[in-house]
C-alpha cells in the first residue's frame, strides 16, 4: 500500500475476504459434519442411561424379592416358634396337672372305693 500499487493491495484485499469466506464456510460445514455426530452420540447416551436404569430397577426388584423370601422365612420360623411353645404350654399344662394328681396319695377310703369299682367291671 506505501508502494503505490493499488493492484496488488487490491488482489491482497480480495485473497483476505476470499480466505474469510472459505473460514466461515468450514465452520459450517464443520457444524453440519458434527452435528450429526453430536445426534449419534446424544442416543447413545440415551440408551445407555435407559440400560442402567433398567437395571437399576431389576436389582431393586430383585433386593425386594430377597426381602420378601427372608420376611417369609422369619414369618415361617416365628410361627413355629409360637406353635411349639404353646405346644409345650400345653404338654407342662398336662403334666402339671397329671403330676398333681400323682402326687396325692390314694387314702384308704379312696382305695375301698376303687377296689370296689374295679370288681363290679
Amino acid at each position: 500500500m506505501k508502494s503505490g500499487d493499488k493492484y496488488r493491495t487490491n488482489r491482497m484485499f480480495r485473497r483476505r475476504i476470499y480466505a474469510q469466506g472459505f473460514t466461515i464456510l468450514a465452520m459450517v460445514a464443520g457444524s453440519a459434519y458434527w452435528e450429526s455426530d453430536r445426534a449419534k452420540r446424544k442416543q447413545y447416551e440415551g440408551l445407555v442411561d435407559e440400560k442402567k436404569k433398567k437395571e437399576k430397577h431389576e436389582a431393586w426388584l430383585r433386593e425386594l424379592e430377597a426381602r420378601d423370601e427372608e420376611e417369609q422365612e422369619l414369618r415361617k420360623l416365628r410361627d413355629k416358634i409360637i406353635a411349639e411353645s404353646q405346644k409345650k404350654n400345653k404338654q407342662t399344662e398336662i403334666k402339671s396337672v397329671l403330676e398333681t394328681s400323682e402326687e396325692r396319695r390314694e387314702g384308704p377310703v379312696l382305695m375301698a372305693a376303687r377296689r370296689l369299682w374295679e370288681s363290679r367291671r
